[in-house]
């Protein structure tokens, strides 16, 4: 084979190759190479023509001009500039120098020639391989790149630690996948969340205050949905440019005191408020014993009387904080937030006035569940609403795992989920201030802790247990009747350490919270408090609660069993055993031998005084 003659890939190197009329060779060319082509072309169709190998120095050179892409061939041939002693055409050799006359070897392009270098192939390699990790360190850079955000400066970020550093970098990856899930209309997103909360969980525990929202929230279209995560993502910018703290650091503690400090927040300052309070602090001091620093904020124009300010000081050695910022509306759910964030306690326990403790809160920091990601919400009454815009605002489908949250308690640690809990605090914050845009959203704050844990994607801790509902059996009005009327929640316990493998285990009642209670006049008081209601399997997780819905009168509310009961031995029975306890508080609280339970008792004549006066 002559130098600079390259074979077809489909041929070996030898000297001979194959030719036929089926041979794709034949190119499409101008003038007299087409004629001799031709000619070709026809000794093989006649009839009884010799497809014997021509020797491949026979083979006719294409010239360059002629070239053709093979459909079944990968390479060119390159010829020599004339075909059987045919000049090529000079506007073919103006075009193609190499179809002239010119050199018959194979002169790849610069950079082939380059490439073929193994010094060169090498340095290439590691070019690439350097512009990729270049890549990869822009993109975890803390800067949400292609909304315009940037969450950290970077004078903040070039003096964090590296720890510091790899914490807020978290915080920023997660805002980045915020603005990155998809943006949808109610239509897009109607069917994913209806199969992960169906109406038939909705409807067995409706909540009112979804009543009558359906148009609101199909209201919001995808440009709403992308302008509420951007909202998100500039109020954090703006605390972080007011100097505050948006992940849990060593800093943070050291701006408030520098040391982890526990302990219990109330919020409150006027009229029965102070007074259910005061039952409250009792409890909490002269019953339990509890030994955690109390702070309590309140608005400035409330506890003005010095007095009042001075009762609470020295008979619960309360520490009274006045935040400003009182709505003209008459709302205060922002100043939980609010004091949950300027609060000197890295690790907490949040109760409302109207809830009063049965254990010694402190017990909770302790707990399974709190040392799971740092924090510990206790389930609502009712079931999320499967077509709430919220779940296309925080781009996750709406699902039965958790149960809506009630915030008449949390504990609450802001170190929690790596430090990045505060920042959950931040957002909730922003919420609770934005009601024009989260009014018809959720009621209050009490969904907005959990909303901001789905927005940043971190988890957070049910309570192991379903609430109990809490009365006795009497109207509304206090006349005694055969039915029974919850009016209040008794909220189980968390789990302690030493029973993390105990499947056996049940914790004991920790909050009652009176929710409708404080709202009815005229309730006897033995009947205030004496009996429950409570699922018989009541894992906060357990599929057959879907059978215990509770059934809300407007007064009164009570769990019902869906079906017969679920014992082997009852007539017809759905054999899961499932169904609904009513039990005595005193049998369920130890009886008269425990000093919390004759508390409860005792304290129910001032509760049902209290009522009465308001």
């Amino acid at each position: 084979m002559r130098r600079g003659s390259h074979p077809s890939p489909r041929t070996s190197t030898s000297e001979w190759v194959p030719l036929t009329a089926s041979s794709s060779v034949m190119p499409m060319v101008a003038g007299s190479d087409a004629h001799q082509h031709q000619q070709l072309q026809d000794q093989f169709d006649k009839p009884g023509t010799s497809t014997t190998p021509v020797p491949q120095e026979q083979v006719p050179e294409i010239g360059q001009a002629e070239r053709v892409e093979m459909a079944d061939e990968s390479r060119w041939r390159a010829g020599e500039g004339n075909f059987r002693g045919t000049s090529t055409s000079p506007p073919v050799a103006a075009a193609y120098p190499y179809a002239a006359g010119g050199s018959t070897s194979y002169d790849p392009s610069p950079m082939k020639r380059f490439l073929r270098s193994k010094p060169a192939r090498n340095t290439a390699l590691v070019a690439f391989v350097l512009i990729i990790l270049a890549s990869l360190l822009h993109a975890t850079q803390p800067e949400i790149v292609d909304h315009g955000y940037r969450v950290l400066s970077n004078a903040v970020y070039r003096n964090m630690g590296w720890k510091e550093k790899q914490e807020m970098v978290s915080l920023d990856a997660r805002l980045r996948n915020l603005l990155d899930r998809p943006a949808l209309d109610q239509w897009q997103y109607e069917t994913l969340c209806r199969h992960g909360c169906p109406f038939y969980t909705y409807s067995r525990n409706t909540y009112f205050y979804h009543d009558g929202k359906e148009s609101q929230w199909e209201a919001i279209k995808k440009d709403d949905v992308r302008r509420y995560r951007n909202a998100m993502i500039s109020h954090l910018k703006d605390v972080e440019a007011s100097g505050d703290h948006l992940v849990w650091t060593p800093d943070y503690l050291k701006d408030r005191g520098g040391s982890v400090k526990r302990g219990i927040i109330l919020t409150g300052g006027e009229g029965s408020t102070l007074k259910r309070m005061q039952i409250q602090l009792d409890m909490l001091r002269n019953v339990l014993n509890c030994k955690l620093p109390i702070e309590l904020y309140h608005f400035p124009d409330e506890m003005q009387d010095p007095e009042t300010r001075k009762f609470f000081t020295d008979n619960f050695d309360v520490k009274l904080i006045s935040y400003e910022g009182k709505r003209p509306d008459g709302k205060s759910w922002h100043i939980k937030n609010a004091a949950f964030i300027t609060s000197d306690f890295t690790e907490f326990v949040y109760m409302d006035s109207d809830n009063i403790p049965l254990i010694d809160p402190a017990t909770h920091f302790d707990s399974v569940e709190y040392k799971e990601s740092g924090s510990v919400f206790w389930p609502d009454l009712y079931k999320d609403h499967p077509d709430n815009a919220i779940w296309r605002i925080l781009g996750r489908p709406c699902s039965d795992e958790h149960w809506p949250a009630e915030t008449g308690q949390v504990v609450f640690d802001k170190r929690g989920n790596d430090g990045l809990n505060l920042a959950v605090l931040h957002l909730a914050n922003h919420m609770i201030t934005h009601q024009e845009m989260y009014g018809d959203l959720g009621y209050g704050d009490k969904d907005l802790f959990r909303y901001s844990f789905y927005a940043l994607g971190l988890p957070y801790q049910q309570a192991p247990k379903i609430f109990a509902t809490t009365g006795g059996f009497q109207t509304q009005n206090g006349d005694d009747s055969d039915e029974f009327c919850g009016h209040s929640m008794i909220q189980w316990g968390t789990t302690p350490w030493s029973k993390r493998h105990d499947a056996a285990f049940h914790p004991e009642p920790a909050f009652l919270h009176t929710i409708l209670a404080k709202h009815r006049r005229g309730l006897q008081p033995d009947k205030l408090f004496s009996h429950l209601m409570r699922p018989r399997i009541d894992n906060i997780s357990e599929p057959t609660l879907v059978r215990t819905p509770y059934e809300f009168t407007g007064d009164c509310f009570k769990i019902f069993l869906k079906g017969t009961d679920g014992l082997p031995e009852s007539e017809n029975s759905m054999r899961d055993g499932q169904g609904v306890l009513t039990e005595s508080v005193e049998s369920v609280m130890g009886g008269l031998d425990n000093p919390v339970y004759v508390a409860l008792r005792d304290l129910a004549q001032t509760f049902v005084d209290i009522n009465k006066e308001h």
